[in-house]
């Protein structure tokens, strides 16, 4: 099969051979699979990913520096079955799964495993137990976007959010605009949102902000309705998007007294933040990974009757030969929100 290959940082299009399913397992066809932020950073940091990731462990657990087939935000086309499955979904459906692979007593992530070759390829293996049914009608393209969706909704879930909280969402990449569609669909807000990008602004005003400021010109903390709201007595929560040293410390010395924040970034480095700023003022900071199966699948569903509206987060979708292209856009955020990988255009 085709696939795009990820070794320290280089990208190619490689012919490998098709896995086969073992017990428990389904072969699947990758009908389209988001580029996440993680997989941004494993191909720029590969050093520091791994590292981490062999220090202490996580979601996204890349532990080798052999080539790998990233890819783990997809909805796939069930191909075929491997044995003691109880074939619940017929070949030719269309399914979601938590990007797991349960083998030999293990849990492989799919993506970031030898074993367990990702999205960026024709075809992976998933563990039958885990996939989900795109509810009929659902296109490929919607049910991809299910994974990094449920990393929003898991945020949102986490902040313990109260009727009259004013949220700030920092960073308005994948991860922030997931957690602004999920505040949107609970209603919540008023939502401000902040970014440099001009481009992902506007997305995050057309996902469910009531305001997008560029903190390059204006205070993301002095935002009229913001201010308004916190003097009122109304209580900020923060969410953290960004994920770059000195985010949190800036975070603590910017927002106002018993805020609470939401730490969804991930920082691959090491950071530094002042506890005596956090005390004094008194502040409540949660650290956030990924989602639950419940979450996962609520999502799904969510995007199936239009509750999570991702209509308007794909900025393209392009094939294996373009694929490499397509993370060096992804880091010109002005250009793009979510480019999807279809390999069959190829």
């Amino acid at each position: 099969m085709q696939a795009l290959l990820m070794q320290q940082g280089k990208l190619w299009v490689d012919e490998i051979p098709t896995p086969t399913p073992q017990a428990g397992e389904v072969l699947v066809r990758t009908a389209a699979c988001g580029i996440c932020g993680s997989d941004l950073h494993a191909a720029a940091h590969t050093e520091d990913f791994v590292r981490t990731s062999r220090e202490a462990g996580g979601a996204f657990k890349l532990t080798t520096f052999d080539p790998v087939v990233l890819g783990h935000e997809f909805c796939a086309e069930v191909v075929d079955f491997g044995p003691k499955t109880n074939r619940q979904h017929k070949v030719g459906d269309l399914v979601c799964a938590v990007p797991a692979l349960t083998r030999d007593r293990r849990m492989l992530p799919v993506g970031y495993s030898v074993d367990a070759p990702g999205g960026f390829g024709e075809y992976m293996l998933l563990t039958e137990s885990l996939l989900q049914a795109v509810p009929q009608g659902t296109p490929a393209s919607a049910a991809a976007l299910t994974e990094p969706m449920a990393v929003g909704l898991h945020a949102v879930n986490k902040a313990n959010l109260q009727p009259k909280d004013v949220c700030l969402v920092l960073g308005c990449g994948p991860v922030g605009l997931a957690v602004i569609t999920a505040l949107q669909a609970r209603g919540a807000g008023p939502i401000i949102a902040s970014d440099f990008s001009a481009g992902r602004r506007a997305v995050a005003v057309a996902q469910g902000a009531h305001a997008a400021v560029d903190p390059k010109s204006a205070d993301p903390y002095a935002e009229p309705t913001l201010k308004t709201a916190v003097r009122e007595g109304r209580k900020l929560v923060i969410f953290e998007c960004v994920g770059v040293p000195g985010m949190l410390d800036s975070v603590f010395l910017n927002c106002p007294q018993d805020s609470r924040i939401v730490v969804v970034g991930v920082c691959l480095e090491t950071d530094h933040s002042r506890p005596l700023i956090a005390i004094n003022k008194e502040l409540n900071v949660q650290y956030v990974l990924g989602y639950s199966l419940q979450e996962f699948n609520d999502t799904l569903l969510g995007i199936a009757d239009g509750s999570v509206a991702v209509s308007g987060l794909v900025s393209d979708t392009v094939g294996l030969s373009d694929a490499a292209a397509a993370f060096d856009r992804l880091r010109a955020p002005d250009e793009c929100a979510k480019i999807l990988v279809n390999p069959s255009l190829n």
